[in-house]
């Protein structure tokens, strides 16, 4: 990929750009439409919301999709450089058997597991740092963000905004998922789709299936726009009919949308129906549970200690944009205690910021204590610290419809389904919680507009 000069190009937020008088109109559009924009958004801030969307370049999302793409394939690379099957990356990784549900232990490490996925990128100083790699189907979000963007472009329209400041939402990776999922699974026109969650998670609506099911109709709506036979159930309503079929509620499932993690799941009917129609081969799965393995933060490690014979490219990539990663040792505890400012510790495992720690957001004594569970434990990581840079951000109180300006920490998250670019998921931090951007910390989920080519 050719280079790009991330720190003369700022391309994340134009808004410090525009004309005050425009700006103040664009909050006062955000005041009177905030919420018919975030109506029935999963956002996980129940005190605040974002008045406007993020007013991104458009050329400069193209090149954040071209980077990711490149870091997917060297974050995979490293995988098959070390081991040929699912099997073979879960021992290395040191995951214990059983515990990724619906895994082939057998199954080859190919480029099929590459078809869903969405970083989390941090800022800093305008180059794009890569903190986390989901990879799988159950990137979240997806449709929560693409609504947003629509809703704040409809609200640029109607309030005679975007005749003053020409925008345009992200190509959607709604459709662009559905597209993977035919090519992915190799299925015909009028195939049989099923959207499938869990409802022990800790999305909105998640513990009411019934609710859910009706919240996600919009996916079957879509689904069917781009020729499914589509519906969407819980796990749980899921069991085994005759032939070894998948039956939800009276209705065949043949291929499966997982929209959900595929760890650690209680055993239930639903989820033995799952496995035992996979095995017969009466249904087929998207993604395959081997492209999670992929996410563990533990390969970031493996890429740092494979960098140096990298291509001379790949190797100038990875030191920018993926900050120096180490698995944590009994070896390596003087440094990271004398370090700790410098450091942000992890779990190997875990996704969406959760038990990630900030080493200087801890005291000394916390980190001490911190980091010497994560060497009992295991699979514990540490990162170079690098500070996410702020974004100014007008915010109205739910209650009160007090606005208020902050700087906050962001992240972006580009989707990518079928090795192309669509969407972007925004998460934003909340005033006053730090910078770890996980759901205990009050995020906002908001969209993007584009700036450029509308």
């Amino acid at each position: 990929m050719t280079a790009f000069d991330w720190a003369d190009r700022p391309g994340f937020d134009a808004w410090g750009n525009l004309a005050d008088g425009l700006r103040a109109d664009i909050l006062a559009a955000g005041g009177t439409g905030w919420q018919d924009v975030f109506h029935e958004i999963a956002t996980y801030n129940e005190t605040w919301r974002p008045l406007r969307p993020v007013l991104m370049d458009k050329a400069w999302l193209e090149e954040l999709y071209a980077l990711s793409d490149r870091m997917l394939q060297l974050l995979f690379d490293c995988c098959r450089r070390r081991a040929s099957t699912a099997g073979e990356l879960r021992k290395l990784l040191g995951i214990p058997d059983g515990r990724v549900e619906f895994l082939d232990d057998s199954e080859p490490l190919g480029e099929h597991l590459l078809m869903s996925g969405r970083p989390d990128i941090l800022l800093t100083d305008g180059v794009p740092k890569f903190v986390e790699f989901n990879v799988g189907s159950d990137v979240g979000s997806v449709w929560d963000s693409e609504k947003v963007s629509a809703r704040f472009l409809d609200l640029f329209r109607t309030t005679g905004l975007a005749d003053r400041l020409p925008v345009e939402a992200p190509l959607s990776a709604v459709d662009r998922r559905y597209a993977a999922i035919r090519e992915t699974l190799g299925l015909p026109a009028g195939a049989r789709l099923t959207m499938v969650f869990r409802t022990d998670g800790e999305y909105p609506e998640s513990h009411d299936p019934e609710k859910l099911v009706e919240l996600l109709q919009p996916f079957v709506v879509r689904g069917r726009e781009n020729g499914y036979d589509m519906d969407v159930q819980p796990v749980d309503w899921l069991t085994l009919g005759s032939d070894d079929q998948l039956i939800g509620r009276g209705r065949r499932v043949e291929a499966i949308l997982r929209l959900f993690v595929c760890s650690e799941m209680s055993p239930t009917v639903g989820l033995r129906a799952i496995k035992d129609a996979l095995q017969a081969g009466t249904a087929s799965l998207f993604t395959s549970a081997a492209s999670w393995l992929i996410s563990n933060k533990l390969v970031f490690a493996w890429l740092w200690e494979d960098a140096a014979e990298l291509p001379p490219e790949d190797a100038a990539l990875v030191r920018a944009h993926l900050p120096r990663t180490r698995m944590l040792t009994s070896a390596l505890v003087p440094s990271v205690l004398a370090e700790r400012e410098q450091l942000v510790l992890k779990p190997a495992d875990e996704f969406g910021g959760s038990g990630v720690v900030v080493g200087r957001e801890a005291s000394p004594e916390e980190w001490t204590a911190l980091v010497s569970e994560g060497v009992t434990e295991g699979l514990h990581l540490v990162q170079d610290y690098t500070r996410p840079d702020r974004m100014t951000m007008d915010f109205v109180h739910l209650e009160s419809g007090v606005h208020e300006e902050a700087q906050v920490p962001f992240s972006i998250g580009p989707y990518t389904f079928g090795r192309q670019g669509a969407g972007c998921y925004v998460r934003i931090g909340s005033q006053g919680e730090g910078e770890v951007l996980n759901l205990k910390r009050n995020v906002h989920v908001t969209g993007s507009l584009l700036l450029g080519d509308a």
